[in-house]
């Protein structure tokens, strides 16, 4: 017998204008301590940038941010095709 999926709470999420209108990034950095993972998300310009936002995620939310990430692009390729992650920064 199928075991039933179990139900996903509801939950609301509010957000303030400026924060709900998103920023753009185009250079993320991740790195880790023994209880978290520090995601920066910053914007490059030239020679310069600007930290937008920093985020830390415990390692069992950043595994499952991992998944939802993979299966996001793998439905989006499916969509519009193969994304070329292009040159990477050193």
């Amino acid at each position: 017998m199928d075991q039933p999926k179990p139900v996903q709470p509801a939950f609301t999420i509010k957000a303030e204008d400026e924060i709900a209108k998103g920023r753009f990034s185009n250079l993320a950095q991740v790195s880790m301590s023994t209880d978290a993972f520090v995601l920066d998300f910053a914007f490059l310009q030239g020679p310069s940038g600007w930290l937008l936002s920093r985020i830390l995620m415990s390692p069992q939310h950043a595994k499952r941010f991992q998944a939802a990430l993979a299966e996001t692009i793998a439905r989006y390729e499916e969509r519009f095709g193969h994304v070329d992650p292009g040159p990477t920064l050193q």
